[in-house]
């Protein structure tokens, strides 16, 4: 006889715990015939301990099945401040700034410059379940800087700041903006600012795009070359002991309001009768803002400048100006949380002769505002629209 393809438990039989099993079998002349088999099943606490399963006493979290959070902000804070942006520790850092400093130039306003201790806010954690990394990351990081003009040998002071480092946009590059110290001349401060941004922003942007690269991938786990599984392990190991107690992140990310744990997009395109340049500089252009906006503003058209508008309603920083092209600002509304802020970028096409198309994209809108309404997109998508935009149509004439 051969087995056949199918078989059916028929019944278990009483107090004896034991099961019986009917397997048809058919034979190759075509005859059935069937075979009774009986298992003994094992009553409660009679079992084979090898095929009991118990909670373990020690707690291990076996291969990682558990979901499993690793806090690994102070491993951040260590790897920026002693490695990712430290010339002294970072080879490559420090030959960048050695090799910008001994150049020769014939800019009169070069400058030396100097990096301080970089300093870091925020959380980070790295989950794990089922052996798959998660990292969720919002971080802060400033690094003070002194800058010494060559020529004159006179020092201003400031911080190149890189104000949110975020899982969101692991896959962009990090956003740098320089800052510098108030009461510093003029002068002085645009043209150290302008070095900065021109000069060492490409070098310290890549240096932070391979740290967020490591930290999305594991984080110090990643360093060893391990597996995900040993990514609690490795924290351990790696973070330095900490000065003075502090606040667990993980407590204040629970008591964060609803608005900081998600965000929303908006994304709309406008036509105006005018050429890029024209609409380019409705929005920056001081006077011509205040003329459609009926209010105070301050707009210095600068990467790196602070901006508001509405009475301050509005506030942010230029992070990318190109002229006639391209705006990207760091944007929040007054009614958001606090801390909270987005990132408005927008583009102007000329896809015929007098006719210009504006795309804007916002991305980091909270989904509530601080006072727990639910429309904070909305009413971002609506002020845009017809308090910016629509009013320049009807006080430039631009109207499509």
């Amino acid at each position: 006889l051969s087995t056949a393809p199918y078989s059916r438990v028929v019944q278990r039989e009483g107090s004896d715990h034991r099961q019986r099993t009917t397997q048809t079998t058919v034979s190759e002349e075509g005859g059935r015939g069937s075979s009774d088999h009986y298992l003994i099943m094992a009553k409660v606490g009679e079992g084979d301990a090898r095929w009991i399963v118990s909670d373990r006493q020690d707690g291990t979290n076996v291969n990682q099945w558990h979901w499993q959070e690793t806090d690994v902000f102070q491993w951040c804070q260590h790897k920026l401040k002693q490695e990712v942006l430290c010339p002294a520790n970072n080879i490559k850092l420090r030959e960048h700034f050695s090799s910008s400093s001994s150049a020769r130039s014939s800019n009169s306003d070069q400058f030396i410059v100097e990096l301080l201790e970089a300093k870091t806010t925020g959380e980070a954690y790295i989950n794990t379940r089922k052996g798959k990394l998660i990292a969720g990351y919002e971080l802060k990081v400033v690094l003070p800087f002194k800058a010494k003009r060559k020529k004159d040998e006179v020092m201003c002071e400031g911080t190149m700041e890189f104000p949110y480092v975020g899982d969101e946009n692991a896959d962009e590059d990090v956003e740098m903006e320089v800052v510098v110290a108030t009461g510093t001349e003029r002068a002085l401060g645009d043209a150290a600012k302008q070095e900065i941004l021109r000069v060492h922003r490409p070098k310290l942007v890549e240096e932070m795009n391979a740290f967020v690269e490591v930290l999305s991938k594991g984080g110090p786990a990643l360093e060893k070359g391990a597996t995900p599984q040993s990514v609690a392990k490795a924290a351990q190991t790696e973070k330095p002991a900490p000065a003075a107690k502090q606040e667990d992140p993980k407590r204040e990310a629970k008591e964060k309001p609803k608005a900081a744990e998600g965000t929303k997009t908006i994304e709309f395109k406008e036509e105006f009768y005018c050429r890029p340049r024209d609409l380019y500089e409705c929005y920056m252009d001081q006077g011509r803002v205040m003329a459609y906006t009926r209010s105070e503003c301050r707009i210095v058209p600068v990467a790196g400048e602070p901006f508001t508008m509405f009475g301050g309603a509005i506030t942010g920083v230029q992070v990318e100006l190109v002229p006639e092209k391209r705006i990207v600002q760091r944007w929040r509304s007054s009614s958001w949380p606090e801390g909270v802020t987005s990132l408005v970028t927008m583009t102007f096409e000329e896809p015929s002769e007098g006719r210009t198309v504006l795309k804007l994209t916002q991305t980091g809108i909270p989904e509530e505002d601080a006072y727990g309404n639910a429309n904070a997109a909305e009413v971002a998508l609506q002020g845009w629209r017809q308090q910016i935009w629509g009013r320049v149509r009807q006080c430039f004439g631009y109207g499509c």
